[in-house]
């Protein structure tokens, strides 16, 4: 196999791996909107909780993400966590602005740093956690 062939695989490879684990970080995030929106309904806060409870749901998603991705890549653990942390944000914002017609709390730019660093950290730590095989 020539050099060319073999970054063309790892490319396609990565790539797969990080919108794989997009798609487990997404699951994630709405899983926990979906019990902190329970957990708000019964009692009353004010609505900048609200913007901070979503943004910790996002960076706790992105982190899962980029852990599961760089777990199963067992490499580049930072590419792969970067990548799926701008996965989840394109992926989310497209929503938000479809169903909800507005980006309010943190602006993009903020977000997207927040997810792409909560990802590269979880992608850094699925790199080097101790890998079992049975």
């Amino acid at each position: 196999m020539t050099k060319h062939h073999k970054t063309e695989r790892f490319k396609a490879t990565l790539a797969s791996r990080a919108l794989l684990s997009a798609g487990w970080a997404i699951l994630i995030v709405l899983l926990i909107v979906l019990a902190f929106a329970y957990i708000l309904t019964k009692i009353d806060v004010p609505e900048s909780v609200v913007s901070v409870v979503t943004a910790a749901a996002l960076c706790i998603g992105a982190y899962v993400g980029g852990y599961i991705g760089a777990r199963k890549n067992r490499r580049n653990g930072l590419l792969v966590g970067v990548l799926c942390g701008s996965f989840v944000f394109i992926v989310l914002f497209v929503l938000s602005l479809i169903f909800a017609r507005s980006t309010e709390g943190l602006s993009g730019g903020a977000k997207l740093f927040m997810v792409m660093l909560c990802g590269s950290v979880g992608g850094i730590v699925g790199v080097n956690s101790k890998h079992t095989r049975y």
